[in-house]
Parts: C-alpha cells; sequence; structure tokens
C-alpha cells in the first residue's frame, strides 16, 4: 500500500509540474496582444467630440476620424489631415505627381488608408498606402502595375482585427477587379467584376460581402476561399452595409428601386447565414444610399430635403445644417458652406 501511495504522489507531482509548464507557454512564452484588441474595441465606442473644421469650397470626400479628433478631406488631389482641436491643417500625400484619388478613415483608429491612380506619373499603376495622424507616420502597400492605364481605387474595406484589405479597381467603365492585402502586405486578384459591385467587409471574421447591381448578394469567406449566396427569398434586394459587430443589413426593394424593409442578420465565424433574418418595415420608402448603417448599428433615413435624419429604430429626429456628412456614435457631421460642423446628436 505504502508503494501504491508513493506512485500516487509521484504521479500528482508530475500532472502539477506539466500543468505549471502549460501554463507558463501558454501565458508568458506564447502570449498574444489580448490587451491591444481589448483597448481597440473600447476605443471604438468611445464617444466623439464635437468641434468644427473650415474646408476649401471645392473639397471632396469630407470625413472625419472614429473620434472625431481629425478631419480629411480631398483638394486638388491632395489629401489633408486636420487637427480639429488645433484648428490645423496639413497637406499628407498628393503634392507631387501622383494625385489621391480615394481614402477613408479605420473604424477605430486615426489613421486613414488612401490611394493614387498613378506611380510617379505613370498611368496603369495604383498605390495604396497608410498615414496615421497622430505619429505622422506613413507606410506603402505594394504598389500594383500592369492596370489598364485608367485604373482607380473605388472603395476599400478593412478589418483592424483580421488584418485584411479588400480594394475594388475599375479597369474600364464597365470592369472592376477586387484585389486583397494580407497581413505582409502580400496581395491576390480575387475577382473580375462589374464596376457596379458594392463591398462591404466584417470587422470580426475574414468574409467579405459583394453585389453587383441587380444580381444576388454572396460571400467571399477569405479563409476558404470560396464563393456562397446569401440566402435570402427577396428577388430585389441591395447591400445597405455592415455594423461593427458584423451584423449584416439588406434592403428589399420596390419597382422604383426604393427601400421598403430592411433585412438584417449577424455574421458569424464559424457558421454560415440562415434564412432567419430579422425585419423591418419602412413606414415611407427611401433611396438605398439615404439609408445609413452606422457602426454602433443604428439604422438612419437622411431626409435632405428636410435638413433631418429619422432614427428608424424608435422614430426619432435629428436636424442638421447645410449638407449631410457622416454619423459617428452619438454625433452628428455636416458640412455649411465651407464650415464642418460635428455637433451632438440630439434626437427629439
Amino acid at each position: 500500500m505504502k508503494n501504491i501511495a508513493k506512485w500516487y504522489k509521484w504521479i500528482l507531482l508530475a500532472v502539477i509540474f506539466q500543468f505549471g509548464i502549460l501554463l507558463y507557454m501558454n501565458n508568458v512564452f506564447l502570449s498574444t496582444d489580448i490587451d491591444v484588441s481589448v483597448s481597440e474595441n473600447s476605443a471604438v465606442r468611445r464617444k466623439p467630440s464635437t468641434g468644427d473644421f473650415k474646408v476649401p469650397a471645392e473639397a471632396q470626400m469630407i470625413s472625419t476620424s472614429f473620434n472625431a479628433k481629425f478631419g480629411a478631406y480631398l483638394h486638388d488631389g491632395e489629401l489633408h489631415i486636420v487637427d480639429i482641436d488645433k484648428g490645423k491643417s496639413k497637406t499628407v500625400a498628393g503634392t507631387g505627381k501622383d494625385k489621391i484619388t480615394y481614402f477613408r478613415w479605420l473604424p477605430d483608429r486615426d489613421m486613414v488608408i488612401y490611394s493614387s491612380d498613378t506611380k510617379n506619373g505613370r498611368n496603369g499603376t495604383v498605390q495604396v498606402s497608410t498615414y496615421e495622424a497622430d505619429s505622422e507616420t506613413s507606410r506603402d502597400y505594394p504598389e500594383l502595375s500592369g492596370l489598364p492605364a485608367k485604373s482607380q481605387v473605388k472603395d476599400i474595406e478593412l478589418s483592424p482585427y483580421t488584418n485584411m484589405v479588400y480594394a475594388k479597381i475599375q479597369t474600364s467603365d464597365t470592369r472592376a477587379r477586387v484585389i486583397r492585402f494580407n497581413v505582409m502586405g502580400q496581395y491576390a486578384r480575387i475577382m473580375t467584376v462589374d464596376s457596379s459591385i458594392i463591398i462591404k467587409e466584417c470587422t470580426y471574421t475574414n468574409k467579405l460581402i459583394y453585389q453587383e447591381k441587380g444580381q444576388q448578394i454572396n460571400i467571399y469567406d477569405g479563409i476558404k476561399k470560396a464563393n456562397s449566396r446569401v440566402p435570402i427569398n427577396v428577388n430585389n434586394v441591395t447591400v445597405l452595409g455592415i455594423d461593427l459587430n458584423d451584423t449584416l443589413y439588406i434592403g428589399a426593394l420596390d419597382d422604383n428601386g426604393m427601400v421598403t424593409q430592411i433585412y438584417s442578420q449577424k455574421i458569424e465565424d464559424n457558421s454560415d447565414l440562415t434564412d432567419n433574418w430579422a425585419k423591418m418595415n419602412l413606414k415611407e420608402t427611401a433611396l438605398p444610399e439615404n439609408v445609413i448603417v452606422t457602426g454602433n448599428g443604428n439604422l438612419y433615413i437622411n431626409k435632405k430635403d428636410e435638413n433631418r435624419v429619422i432614427n428608424l429604430k424608435n422614430g426619432l429626429k435629428a436636424s442638421y445644417r447645410g449638407e449631410f456628412i457622416e454619423i459617428l456614435e452619438g454625433v452628428l457631421v455636416s458640412k455649411d458652406e465651407n464650415k464642418v460642423n460635428i455637433t451632438s446628436l440630439k434626437e427629439y
């Protein structure tokens, strides 16, 4: 019996020792930057500041960073970044031969991703780059060369969690290519499609929603490298957007192309979409471009003729002056002449 007890004692000590080694390997030696993801997630939900900044009358693609700390716009092919609190503007790209044609802010940090449709003045070469407003740091993705002369980036979808970037490059009046960049900066052509294509990327899963005009909605799975159809039993639909929690919103259209219903469903990493959609009937129809999907999952209709937006979930309204720009969490951004106003989203 004493020998058996000794054996059990040594077995127990061995198990404890092995468990300690595994715990060390998991939490110390092989640890990941989990705290970074947590801080990023909380940053997305931080309420933006209010304020204003001035832009030239001909400014294009005006927008603000997720926390409204910085503004950005294009003017004469140049990308300008504005520190809103300090009231200072800086030209960060487009001053040479390569004019900037597209940009957008990342959803969770003060960084823009932008593109030019030339490289050192050479047509048929697209350059995608990023600019970090806080550190004033620029980085380039590998250039895309050998494209048709008039090729131009029309949309960039990205996820800071999967580190995947998808760019829609229009190569002619009717055709476009969808290119994917991975975390290593490597790129690959995913598909060649009609230039009308809409692309929307998930935040937490490597999945891309895409739709050519008048066609069915599809999902490209970046892990499986496979395409599948979105299961929705409505003949005429359009993609409206994806919020930051990976909920997909689809508009059902009438014969005039107006949204009459909104379907929504969360996209999961390890499961496919089903035909079990949440549905919302609109009290009045709206053009798809006037339906706004915010990062936190709120839905609004922009009533341009009334200078106000209506929250589709609770019917509350908010007014703005001039031209509507965007809605962030808790604030509304609009342009009145040459002044961009960031005001509290006061719903009534």
